[in-house]
């Protein structure tokens, strides 16, 4: 009875701890393309009908795979992910004073670094967590983010030692909207853009190495996103013309057309496996492009 009792106030705990962070990821840190529709004041009961015309383009933040993972915890068999060891297969290990162009190149290896904190909090890596966020801090000051405003970085490594998990998870999507703030002002808007995609793309290897392992139509349906990608792929659009001219976002732009083939499917769809594979292999390519740029 009292194994019964401990192993039922672990789960409720474990419950809680997913719903609190299901509600701050919510809150904080899924970010895709917003659309806003026109509300009636008068309904009561009732919500309004969606009103297509009216709605607006809300722009595009940071995307982060953490919706999937919480996804893929409700249709994998518990237990039967390995989030650790996923980390540790796809997370980058990079000296981020190898890179030093920080129009271009910067923003791309800090927005896969950022995908990698994400990750090391699903996977409760201590280790790897504090270095992506030392990596992330390093990364970001390059860009001109001032020191004063990275003291959220320290604040997520003193969590993690701790491990407070939720405490991470917060402070690490504080941290990026501090330096997503930071870069707010036209002239970083090729950087910013170029930060987004690199991490969606680091996101979409995580997520295509878990849905390959664990696949079903079901799995496979995470991955439909073609509205996401197709923002994604019209801020590439009107980056200025050098950055154009970096191989890495050359092979970005050529590989963001063809992960919209894959994943644009009908709602009752799925995503052929053997198109998962093809989805990670252009996601890594693009990542190791990214990271092959100093």
């Amino acid at each position: 009875m009292l194994a019964r009792s401990q192993a039922r106030l672990v789960f409720r705990q474990e419950m809680s701890a997913n719903y609190k962070l299901a509600l701050y990821l919510s809150a904080a840190l899924i970010s895709c393309a917003q659309f806003a529709g026109a509300q009636d004041d008068k309904a009561k009961d009732d919500k309004a009908s969606f009103d297509p015309k009216k709605a607006q383009d809300g722009g595009l933040g940071m995307p982060t795979p953490y919706d999937k993972f919480l996804a893929l915890d409700q249709l994998v068999p518990s237990g039967d992910i390995n989030w650790n060891q996923t980390f540790r297969k796809v997370a980058v290990d990079i000296d981020p004073d190898q890179f030093t162009e920080k129009d271009t190149v910067i923003p791309m290896v800090l927005g896969v670094r950022i995908a990698d904190g994400v990750m090391a909090v699903k996977a409760r890596d201590v280790e790897l967590l504090n270095k992506a966020a030392s990596d992330i801090e390093t990364l970001a000051k390059r860009m001109g983010v001032a020191d004063t405003d990275l003291n959220r970085a320290r604040a997520v490594r003193a969590a993690a030692n701790k491990k407070e998990w939720l405490n991470v998870f917060m402070e690490l999507g504080f941290f990026q909207q501090d330096i997503m703030k930071k870069l707010e002002d036209k002239e970083s808007a090729a950087r910013t853009t170029l930060l987004i995609v690199a991490g969606w793309l680091q996101g979409a290897r995580y997520t295509t190495t878990l849905i390959e392992d664990h696949y079903s139509a079901a799995t496979s349906n995470l991955l439909r996103e073609p509205k996401l990608v197709e923002a994604l792929a019209a801020k590439m659009d009107t980056l200025p013309a050098d950055s154009k001219q970096n191989a890495a976002v050359s092979k970005i732009r050529e590989a963001l057309p063809q992960i919209d083939k894959i994943i644009n499917i009908p709602l009752d769809g799925s995503v052929p496996k053997e198109s998962v594979t093809e989805l990670n292999r252009l996601a890594t390519e693009a990542v190791k492009a990214a990271l092959a740029t100093k």
